[in-house]
């Protein structure tokens, strides 16, 4: 038996990409050689962390696929691969987030010639596939947008309630709060404090205060939510008239972050793709609690596309 078979899935390493070093999970095929290859895009905070159990589901199904979901860059404290803890503190734009993306899909693209190249994007990440596709759409066999923010963040009723945290001000108000209370207090008091949260499990609340409470990754991810209400405005109709086809599109009923009216809007939008609301009651922020019930409706999504080709 190979020693890699002893390795608990994902592998987890930095990968250096157009300058910058980004915090990558790689789960390898289980009959090599991979056939395709899926890019996991984190929506905001843009933990990779948060998609474990997500991407292992959807990857326990398939045996030639190869799946990578990396984190966004600034968001998150990482070791590199020397096992030495890297720390980015510049704050990225969502225009650069989304141009270095762009990089790690071509970077996919060149390692996996003649494959099938998917996209799953989350929420805002929707967008950075957007994008992906609008500048590389050749490449680009389909992509599975989930919950997909994609239009006018600021006006949805999430969006309105948050938008003051997300001032150049507040934002810095709280990343040096966050710098002071690790100061103050030793790390396993702040790591109860983090169980208390309803929203959160208890290793999602640990992954939380380890890798992105600290003020620079806290900044980073505010910046952002920033840029995205600045920049997200209204659906770029004409882009899914003409690229529709390739996308499939799931929306929520209750969703604050993406309301049913974008997904009547799209429904009518795109006529070419498959637009799809939900009828399982998962929430916009499945990756805290509902990872394997969005995780089956991914598969069955995904053999849809491929015919069980992969399986």
């Amino acid at each position: 038996m190979s020693f890699t078979n002893h390795i608990k899935l994902p592998w987890r390493t930095s990968w250096q990409v157009s300058g910058e070093l980004r915090e990558t999970l790689f789960w390898p095929c289980q009959s090599p050689p991979a056939r395709a290859i899926l890019l996991m895009i984190p929506g905001n905070p843009g933990l990779a962390d948060f998609y474990i159990d997500f991407c292992t589901s959807i990857h326990t199904e398939f045996n030639s696929l190869d799946i990578i979901c990396v984190s966004h860059l600034g968001h998150t404290r990482f070791s590199d691969n020397r096992g030495l803890v890297y720390r980015n503190q510049k704050t990225h734009s969502l225009d650069e987030q989304v141009e270095n993306m762009i990089c790690v899909f071509d970077k996919v693209c060149e390692e996996y010639k003649g494959k099938k190249v998917f996209l799953c994007a989350h929420s805002v990440g929707c967008y950075f596939a957007q994008q992906i596709c609008e500048q590389r759409e050749e490449r680009v066999q389909r992509v599975f947008s989930l919950f997909p923010a994609i239009e006018s963040i600021g006006l949805t009723p999430r969006g309105r309630q948050l938008w003051f945290m997300f001032q150049p001000g507040v934002r810095h108000t709280v990343a040096a709060v966050v710098d002071m209370i690790r100061w103050i207090f030793p790390i396993r008091v702040i790591h109860k404090m983090a169980n208390l949260s309803q929203n959160l499990n208890a290793d999602n609340s640990h992954l939380v205060v380890d890798k992105m409470l600290h003020g620079s990754c806290v900044n980073s991810v505010l910046s952002m939510a920033a840029d995205e209400i600045r920049k997200i405005g209204t659906l770029n109709e004409d882009f899914y008239k003409q690229w529709g086809h390739k996308f499939v599109m799931y929306y929520g009923r209750n969703d604050n972050w993406v309301p049913i009216e974008c997904f009547k809007k799209m429904k009518r939008v795109n006529t070419g793709g498959k637009v799809v609301l939900c009828e399982n009651n998962i929430s916009h922020a499945f990756v805290t609690s509902q990872s394997e019930e969005m995780a089956l409706v991914m598969t069955e999504m995904l053999k849809d596309e491929l015919h069980c080709e992969l399986g």
